[in-house]
C-alpha cells in the first residue's frame, strides 16, 4: 500500500494540473502520474469528499473556490466523514419516512411523461413511489430497482428491470452486468432518488455501487436529469459522491425545502418544482 506522503503528493499534482487546465480526464491522470485508472478515480472521489475539486463523469474539474494545495494541507487526510452524513438504511426504514411529501413529489414527477416515453430509474422509496404513479401511461421503465417488481402495475407502463449483483440492503441492482445494458439504452428523461443532496458535493449516495449506475444513467439521457428528493435529504451529504450538480436540469422536492437553498439551486441554472 502506497504511503500516506506518496498518496498526498499525487493528490497535490492532481490539484496542481487542474490549476492549469481546470477539467481533466481520468485517462489523461492515468498516463501523467503513470498509475492505474482505478487509482485515479479513487483519488478524484477522495479530493471531491474533501471539496477541492467536483467530481464529474470520466474526469474532474476545478472548484470553484479552489485554493486548492492550501485546502489539501489543511486537511489531514482524514477518511472520516462529515458529522452530516446520512447513513445507509434498508429500504424498508426508509418506506414509512415522509410518505406523504414522498407521494406528492413522485405525483409531480408522473406528469412530466407522455405516452412513448423511455426513462431510467435508480432504486430508492421515492422512486417506487414514482414507478407507482406512473399509472396507465404507455412508458417504459428501465431501473435497478429490484423492490419495483412487487409494484401493482397498469398494463400500459413496461417496467424493464435491469440485471446484476442484487443488493438486499437497498433491494437494488448494480455490478458491470446492470452497467452494459445501460450502455445500449437512450432515456428521454432519468429520474433518481438520492440519499443527500449537497450544494458543494452535489447528488449524495451511501451505497458506492450506485454512483456508476446513476453516472450511466445520466450519461445515456438525451432530454432532463430529474433529482427527486424530499426537504429531508436537501443539504444533506452521505458517503459517496454519485453525480455533480452540474448534471442536473431539475429537482422535484416539497415545500418544506429551505427557500436559500431552492434559491442557490436555481442561480446554478437547475429547475425546482415544489410538490
Amino acid at each position: 500500500m502506497a504511503s500516506s506522503s506518496i498518496v498526498k503528493k499525487r493528490h497535490e499534482r492532481i490539484l496542481g494540473i487542474l490549476e492549469r487546465r481546470r477539467g481533466v480526464s481520468v485517462d489523461e491522470l492515468s498516463e501523467e502520474l503513470s498509475v492505474s485508472l482505478v487509482t485515479v478515480r479513487r483519488d478524484l472521489d477522495f479530493l471531491d469528499h474533501k471539496g477541492v475539486l467536483i467530481r464529474k463523469h470520466g474526469g474532474a474539474q476545478q472548484a470553484t473556490s479552489l485554493a486548492a494545495n492550501v485546502a489539501l494541507s489543511q486537511t489531514e487526510l482524514d477518511p472520516k466523514p462529515p458529522t452530516d452524513t446520512v447513513p445507509e438504511k434498508k429500504l424498508e426504514e426508509k418506506d414509512n419516512v415522509n410518505m406523504e411529501q414522498k407521494a406528492r413529489i413522485a405525483e409531480r414527477a408522473s406528469h412530466m411523461l407522455r405516452d412513448g416515453d423511455i426513462i431510467f430509474t435508480n432504486s430508492g422509496s421515492t422512486i417506487l413511489s414514482f414507478i407507482a404513479a406512473i399509472g396507465s401511461k404507455h412508458v417504459k421503465v428501465i431501473t435497478n430497482n429490484a423492490a419495483a417488481i412487487t409494484l401493482k402495475r397498469e398494463p400500459g407502463m413496461e417496467l424493464i428491470i435491469l440485471g446484476g449483483e442484487y443488493r438486499e440492503q437497498s433491494r437494488s441492482l448494480v455490478g458491470e452486468f446492470a452497467l452494459n445494458t445501460i450502455k445500449d439504452i437512450y432515456s428521454r428523461y432519468t429520474f433518481l432518488g438520492v440519499n443527500g443532496l449537497s450544494l458543494e458535493r452535489g447528488l449524495m449516495t451511501s451505497v458506492y455501487q450506485e454512483c456508476s449506475i446513476n453516472q450511466a444513467m445520466i450519461a445515456n439521457t438525451h432530454e432532463k436529469v430529474v433529482v427527486l428528493a424530499d426537504h429531508s435529504k436537501m443539504g444533506k451529504v452521505s458517503n459517496f459522491v454519485s453525480s455533480p450538480l452540474s448534471s442536473v436540469d431539475m429537482v422535484i422536492t416539497d415545500d418544506q425545502c429551505p427557500d436559500q437553498l431552492r434559491m442557490a439551486l436555481e442561480r446554478l441554472g437547475i429547475e425546482v418544482l415544489i410538490a
